[in-house]
């Protein structure tokens, strides 16, 4: 995978995974940002990255998966196989969405 593929894949695992990283403001700029680049991966990244540099926690976590991709089989740390995800517009705005709908099911008081 290159570079740009890299960050978005990571992106949209961060997105399945954390979900209560991003409120309801984030997604709702997240979408609109998705929506109005071009559907290509390079555009995708580029966006992506610009709107984590305004978002300290969401980059750090990010930056994390980097690192554990960075380490040389073998090193100490973490353990984390991302899977490869589709790099499309339509699923990374289908992967925000359904974020949003996660993050509301988490908070939601539990029946007695």
């Amino acid at each position: 995978m290159s570079d740009y593929e890299i960050l978005v894949n990571n992106f949209v695992h961060l997105l399945k995974n954390q979900p209560s990283l991003f409120s309801e403001e984030d997604r709702i700029t997240l979408i609109e940002l998705i929506k109005n680049q071009a559907d290509d991966i390079e555009s995708l990244s580029n966006a992506i990255s610009s709107w984590c540099e305004e978002h300290p926690k969401v980059d750090e976590a990010l930056a994390e998966y980097e690192e554990i991709k960075e380490k040389a089989p073998g090193e100490a740390g973490k353990n984390i196989d991302i899977p490869k995800y589709q790099l499309d517009k339509e699923h990374i705005i289908t992967t925000i969405e359904q974020g949003s709908s996660s993050a509301e099911e988490k908070d939601k008081p539990t029946p007695e």
